[in-house]
């Protein structure tokens, strides 16, 4: 497979190369892609929490909480997605 980057993404990777932590381009675009999958699934699963937070909301369902109380809450959620 031949993948033509602009120069400014070559240049990106010409430098994630020499960092060393990456031995060629083929483990930079592993990673980058394995990034991206991630980040997809992160999306998605939030997605899926905000739709079922406004169905709750819909239904009267809610809770009043603060900052705190709901990063709390949301990091349980998303350990044990």
């Amino acid at each position: 497979m031949t993948i033509t980057l602009p120069p400014a993404l070559d240049a990106l990777m010409a430098r994630k190369m020499a960092s060393g932590l990456y031995q060629d381009a083929s483990e930079v675009v592993r990673e980058a892609l394995r990034q991206m999958e991630s980040r997809e699934s992160a999306l998605e699963w939030l997605r899926k929490e905000a739709a079922t937070g406004f169905d709750q909301l819909d239904r009267g369902e809610s809770v009043e909480m603060d900052r705190d109380a709901f990063m709390n809450h949301f990091r349980s959620r998303r350990q044990v997605a």
